[in-house]
């Protein structure tokens, strides 16, 4: 899904020129800040459902992944594996 604008790249003019308007085609909001963010600024999480066992993952934000926030995101529904 598209997004407007990287809130990453936003704070860092560097790499708005380095990754440009081209990573907007193809980055989503991250589901645990609901910011809108840039393909090259997601990273992949993984985490076991409690109920039944099995594995799944989502792209996030890197700022969120980095602090550790996703491990807060419904906690009560998902063992994190990272």
């Amino acid at each position: 899904m598209p997004v407007p604008y990287c809130h990453i790249c936003e704070e860092n003019e560097a790499e708005k020129r380095q990754y440009g308007d081209a990573s907007l085609a193809q980055g989503d909001y991250c589901p645990v800040c609901h910011r809108p963010t840039c393909r090259f600024h997601m990273g992949r999480v993984r985490w076991r459902w409690k109920h039944n066992g099995q594995l799944a993952d989502a792209l996030i934000c890197r700022d969120c992944k980095n602090s550790y926030r996703h491990r807060e995101w419904d906690a009560h529904n998902r063992d994190w594996i990272s």
